[in-house]
């Protein structure tokens, strides 16, 4: 028993030795070191108005705030300020087209006032950044679709954010 206990703690040793040298997950996320100075511009944080409209009347439906994360190597997230339980959390990807112009595709669950799941939502945004990198416009289409995967809606947002920096 003594020597199985002692085989057991170096076991653990190792592995654990092996655990800690391996380099973090997001260590393999870097620039690309062969595009140009705006094709991580977007990268960061972003304080986000979104206003979205009919398409077609361009009436402005609702307007909230969110937050708008840009990850190196084409993810994201965002967080808008409503209700957490009528949404999912909104997974991103993004490719820089050229310039200061991106593309973002957006995804999220819906959800009932009981909590039941009653389909998705794919936005499709077209978003801008300045020469500072500090300010972004955008416009979009949202495809709205129920549980079944039928089209049941559609809006257009509009996009105008300012990069986060927090307050230090």
């Amino acid at each position: 028993m003594k020597r199985f206990s002692k085989t057991l703690m170096v076991a653990v040793a190792v592995m654990s030795s092996a655990v800690l040298a391996q380099p973090p997950a997001h260590a393999k996320s870097e620039v690309n070191p062969n595009a140009s100075a705006s094709f991580n511009a977007i990268v960061g944080l972003w304080d986000v108005q979104v206003s979205v409209a009919h398409c077609v009347t361009g009436v402005v439906l609702s307007s909230f705030n969110a937050m708008h994360k840009f990850e190196v190597g084409g993810t994201g997230q965002v967080v808008p300020a409503g209700n957490p339980t009528s949404l999912s959390a909104h997974m991103m990807i993004w490719r820089h087209v050229s310039g200061g112009d991106y593309l973002a595709s957006i995804k999220m669950f819906r959800y009932d006032g009981s909590g039941n799941y009653i389909g998705w939502i794919e936005l499709n945004n077209e978003v801008s950044i300045n020469a500072a990198a500090d300010e972004y416009e955008g416009t979009g289409i949202a495809d709205i679709y129920d549980a079944a995967g039928n089209q049941v809606g559609m809006s257009c947002p509009t996009l105008v954010g300012t990069r986060y920096t927090g307050n230090f």
